[in-house]
């Protein structure tokens, strides 16, 4: 196959064009940003509640924490629909790194639709938007350790 009959993917493939130094710490910088507010917010929830004589009330930082969060997601969600509409499209069809990516990609996706939930919805949806949201935001951070480590091998 010459360059003259190669697909836009194909030559993606093969000449693997990095992201910017400066894209790829924003990205990662907004990442690290939001599990971590993430995770805090479940270590004060979960370990530090407040209490008084009616019992446990919510940690004086989780409504801080949780507005943080959220504002650093609107970034996320940003930061991803950036990395899918170049990288994603421009490397699918090197198939390197693809099953990585999806994990990855499936993630964000159910972060996203569940943090919705989380905001707008009440009773047994909540509490299971809840979990799911706590629990794959926590192991999310696998995923993403994933795809980039296969990435710096792979280089």
């Amino acid at each position: 196959m010459t360059h003259l009959h190669a697909t836009p993917g194909q030559l993606a493939a093969r000449t693997r064009v990095p992201m910017s130094r400066r894209t790829r710490a924003a990205i990662l910088t907004v990442c690290t940003l939001l599990w971590l507010t993430g995770v805090l917010w479940l270590i004060a929830h979960w370990f530090f509640p407040a209490r008084n004589e009616f019992g446990a009330l919510p940690n004086s930082w989780e409504a801080p924490l949780m507005r943080l969060h959220g504002l650093i997601a609107v970034a996320a969600v940003f930061a991803f629909g950036w990395v899918g509409a170049g990288h994603i499209l421009a490397r699918w069809s090197a198939a390197r790194n693809r099953l990585s990516g999806l994990w990855l990609l499936g993630c964000a996706a159910v972060l996203v639709v569940s943090g919705y939930a989380l905001y707008y919805s009440t009773g047994g949806v909540h509490v299971a938007a809840a979990n799911v949201h706590a629990w794959l935001g926590l192991a999310a951070i696998f995923a993403a350790l994933a795809h980039w480590l296969r990435i710096r091998a792979s280089s």
